[in-house]
């Protein structure tokens, strides 16, 4: 899994882990700036996270229960992940600048 290797490389601390999290910040901030984050709603009693669609799909009884605890959040899209992935993978993520690779991540697969 993705996110197995990102958590990994993060947590083994270091100059990769540095590089990692500061690409992830930056990419978390440019991409807010470009409205690229993904939109979720989360239930704030139960913690519960869910996509837009699944929370207009929520049975009428269940969304009038929970209504009052919706809360839309912006997060970190699980597209990036496997980019993230592919970067480190491949070694690209410590041959390029910080924001060179924010940038071609922003642009997305060719």
């Amino acid at each position: 899994m993705s996110a197995d290797l990102i958590l990994a490389t993060l947590a083994a601390g270091g100059p990769p882990a540095v590089k990692l999290a500061n690409v992830i910040q930056k990419l978390v901030i440019e991409a807010g700036k470009l409205g690229e984050l993904d939109i979720a709603i989360r239930v704030v009693t139960t913690g519960q996270l869910l996509t837009e669609e699944e929370a207009d799909d929520l049975p009428a009884e269940k969304r009038a229960a929970v209504k009052d605890h919706l809360v839309r959040i912006k997060r970190f899209p699980v597209r990036w992940l496997a980019r993230l992935d592919d970067a480190i993978n491949g070694g690209l993520l410590w041959s390029y600048p910080d924001e060179e690779i924010v940038r071609i991540m922003l642009m997305g697969p060719r």
